[in-house]
């Protein structure tokens, strides 16, 4: 199986859920609840592990480029792992409920769900979920997504930055995608619709990480560890 054929798979998948997420909305609120928006619901499973899987194809990448690029930027993509996948433990708040553990005192005290989270502490009376990990993220995320791999092919200074900090670049089609489901998703009329746009965003990144623009190989690396 080819990488582009693993990323149009991936596509694929991102589409039926968001298919069902908007079945299982006509069929009733809470049948959506239950598969879709609820703690722990399938969704959200899926969600943490793909975000773990992404986080992982960061570290291969970022491995595969050592003879390539700099120390420095083969730290950064390992950081990225780690962000990948500090955000899926996020995501289920860190096997919380499936372990069944009590929050420390300081998450009890200063978080708005008194779960074992760092995304929903409240510092100084201000949400962190909603100064930085909502529209902040949400810009930043949507301009990856859909600005970058505009600006990517035309601007040399913007390629020259893409390498020293080796991003992966999303394809067109992965642009075309993020936009079309940033502007359906609103349409999904349940309070928990952006579950379903969490787990729509892992898989679209599994599939630029496995199947970018500008793939590791381009710079001359012989091999990559992620092709097997």
């Amino acid at each position: 199986m080819t990488r582009q054929s693993v990323d149009i798979t991936l596509i694929c998948i991102a589409a039926a859920v968001l298919f069902a997420a908007f079945a299982a909305s006509a069929l009733s609120g809470e049948v959506f609840f239950k598969y879709f928006g609820a703690e722990d619901s399938v969704i959200e499973n899926a969600t943490a592990i793909l975000l773990a899987i992404c986080g992982v194809a960061l570290w291969a990448r970022a491995l595969s480029a050592r003879s390539s690029f700099s120390r420095g930027a083969v730290i950064l993509g390992v950081l990225y792992g780690l962000v990948y996948i500090w955000a899926g433990g996020e995501e289920i708040s860190w096997g919380q409920r499936l372990l069944d553990y009590e929050s420390p005192e300081f998450f009890q005290e200063n978080n708005d769900q008194q779960e074992f989270t760092f995304h929903n502490l409240v510092v100084g009376g201000v949400k962190l979920d909603e100064l930085i990990f909502g529209p902040v993220l949400s810009y930043v995320i949507l301009s990856y997504l859909i600005v970058l791999p505009l600006v990517w092919p035309r601007v040399a200074w913007v390629q020259r930055l893409v390498r020293r900090m080796i991003i992966p670049v999303p394809r067109p089609y992965h642009a075309a995608v993020a936009l079309a489901v940033t502007l359906i998703i609103p349409i999904l009329d349940e309070s928990r619709r952006w579950e379903v746009y969490e787990c729509i965003f892992a898989l679209l990144s599994l599939a630029i990480f496995l199947h970018p623009a500008n793939p590791i190989n381009d710079y001359g690396t012989t091999h990559d560890p992620m092709i097997g």
